[in-house]
């Protein structure tokens, strides 16, 4: 697994720049109370986080690579271990505008664990993205599959609906309901509807950068997941 992954990655970052046609990077830093994935509090003990991420756009290739990171903000004698650094290779088709599809690969790294190996301490996640960006609410369906330590399909519907509060400023409402299928639960645990996250951001420009205060709220529907809805809030920043 791991010569797959550094070979597609390396393969298609060769390729496309090769091809040509110019590319750019944008930059992301988020500063969030909790770090809730899929219904799942990652830290726990609502530990802080800050999570910086990368991405290079390979032109009008389709492409694009992200590099996405957590670094816990307290209790890091524990946490220090559960610092992530994950990998995105993504495809977007050349689609109508109305229209979004997207395929892509993402590799998790817990690379800073005690004993470190591969296998182990990475986990490799294919995914399928689709949606509607121009109909109302942009519902947007993925199903993401996991091949090592989630084994399994996880699948997500999501939503928007943006508010006009001045001029200058929106505020985005959002939806995600996640339908778990066997990711990251036990051999025989309850498979079904796992979390519906609820969230507001208002973003807004100050200078060169955009700044995303937001608000999130998770409902966990299954035990297996979390015992314990969640709440977080935070701010994101983007170059």
């Amino acid at each position: 697994m791991k010569r797959i992954s550094l070979v597609l990655f390396v393969f298609v970052f060769l390729a496309v720049n090769l091809h040509g046609g110019g590319g750019g990077f944008s930059y992301q830093v988020d500063f969030t109370s909790r770090f809730i994935f899929r219904g799942i509090d990652i830290l726990s003990n609502n530990n802080p986080a800050i999570q910086p991420s990368i991405t290079y756009t390979f032109g009008d290739s389709g492409f694009s690579l992200n590099a996405w990171s957590s670094f816990a903000l307290s209790e890091r004698d524990r946490c220090k271990y559960l610092d992530e650094i994950d990998l995105t290779l993504t495809y977007a088709f050349n689609t109508p505008e109305k229209y979004l599809l997207e395929v892509g690969f993402t590799n998790y790294g817990y690379w800073f664990s005690k004993a470190h190996r591969f296998k182990d301490m990475t986990t490799q996640e294919f995914f399928v993205k689709a949606g509607l960006p121009k109909v109302l609410f942009s519902p947007t369906l993925v199903a993401y599959y996991d091949i090592n330590q989630g084994d399994g399909l996880y699948l997500q519907l999501s939503g928007v609906h943006t508010v006009a509060l001045d001029k200058k400023i929106n505020l985005d409402l959002s939806a995600k309901l996640g339908y778990n299928a066997g990711w990251c639960i036990p051999e025989g645990a309850k498979k079904g509807f796992s979390a519906l996250t609820i969230g507001a951001t208002a973003p807004f420009k100050a200078g060169k950068i955009t700044l995303c205060p937001f608000i999130n709220y998770t409902f966990v529907f299954l035990d297996a997941i979390n015992l314990n809805d969640e709440f977080w809030f935070g701010v994101s920043v983007i170059f």
